[in-house]
């Protein structure tokens, strides 16, 4: 057998052979250019390219849904609650400040605890947890940057969980802190028979250090946990309500209940049986809070906006605050706290 390989540019890859004419004499017409070479190796790696890419959205997007679909599917609350630890949200933040949208990102962490009501701090021990009282407490985590500098904020809520022997009341306790690089604040509300003591501290003059009783109206900082215990606690129609910790702290407004009106409404989106938005309206302040979660339990929040003026004067803009949810997991964090464990905050979107 003969064979003879020609160059690439127009010339034939030839094949002879006494054995078989008529297949030789038909291979024989078999040309192939080196522009078709190139071309088809060309196609190939386009083709291998387009495959790699799918594979690897495909990969992507499966990790992204184990995390941000791995709530449980339980439908019982004792189930839900305190069998799988603390249940950590974490959004997109658009915050409107200083007449702008900043980006920053939101951490909800919601976990039981048991409470001791006399002197409203955890029970600890377990001698005291025998005077305790179970609550659902929510510690809401925003930080943002404004040019150079950046915001953290925290705030943390004490909402009783109702049960036969403790039916529902009203929160406890809400603490929240607020720090910038011009120096920071700490606000406490603590339920007192029918007042909220309210102690403030401040870096800034107009706050300053003050401590001022308000009757126990609704508190705009429970709504997160009465949504997650029960929306029909939720306050309907004309309300008194004591605007959020975080608003008062950034406008540095007085301490005081506003009038408002809220509304539950409900829609078909979403995943688990609908989507309900809780609307609340300030009118003398021009502050309009929107919160969307699932209608079914377990309630879980998807996102919120805040619309309201930023700044003042004739430079006063409204602007609205966005938090869109991205990773949802539930997971007893307070054991992991290892340098192993650094990749589970890379999993919830909190290292880029």
């Amino acid at each position: 057998m003969k064979f003879m390989l020609g160059g690439y540019r127009d010339k034939r890859l030839s094949f002879d052979s006494a054995q078989d004419d008529a297949t030789l004499n038909a291979r024989d017409d078999v040309t192939l250019s080196g522009v078709e070479v190139l071309s088809t190796l060309k196609s190939l790696y386009i083709k291998l390219k387009c495959i790699i890419l799918l594979t690897t959205l495909f990969v992507v997007f499966l990790n992204y849904t184990s995390v941000a679909l791995s709530l449980p599917e339980e439908k019982d609350f004792h189930s839900y609650w305190y069998n799988y630890g603390a249940e950590i949200t974490c959004f997109e933040l658009e915050q409107g400040r200083y007449g702008e949208i900043h980006s920053g990102h939101v951490v909800l962490i919601f976990v039981t605890e048991p409470f001791l009501p006399d002197i409203q701090v955890k029970a600890d021990f377990e001698a005291s947890r025998e005077k305790s009282i179970p609550v659902l407490k929510l510690n809401l985590i925003k930080r943002f940057d404004t040019g150079i500098y950046d915001y953290s904020m925290m705030k943390s809520v004490f909402t009783p969980i109702p049960s036969e022997q403790h039916q529902f009341s009203k929160t406890l306790k809400v603490s929240t802190t607020r720090q910038d690089w011009c120096g920071h604040v700490y606000l406490q509300y603590n339920l007192e028979g029918d007042h909220y003591k309210v102690e403030q501290y401040s870096y800034f003059e107009k706050e300053g250090d003050k401590t001022v009783n308000i009757p126990s109206v609704h508190l705009e900082d429970e709504i997160w946990t009465r949504i997650r215990i029960d929306p029909k606690t939720l306050p309907l129609g004309k309300i008194e309500m004591i605007p959020g910790s975080f608003f008062t702290t950034l406008r540095m407004i007085d301490l005081r209940a506003e009038k408002a009106v809220a509304e539950l409404t409900n829609t078909q989106e979403g995943d688990r049986g609908g989507v309900s938005q809780y609307t609340v309206k300030y009118p003398s302040l021009g502050r309009t809070l929107s919160i969307r979660f699932n209608r079914n339990f377990p309630h879980d929040i998807l996102s919120w906006s805040e619309t309201c003026p930023s700044g003042s004067g004739e430079d006063a803009k409204v602007l609205t605050t966005k938090a869109t949810r991205t990773h949802a997991v539930m997971v007893d964090y307070w054991n992991k706290n290892s340098v192993k464990d650094l990749k589970l905050r890379k999993e919830l979107g909190l290292i880029k």
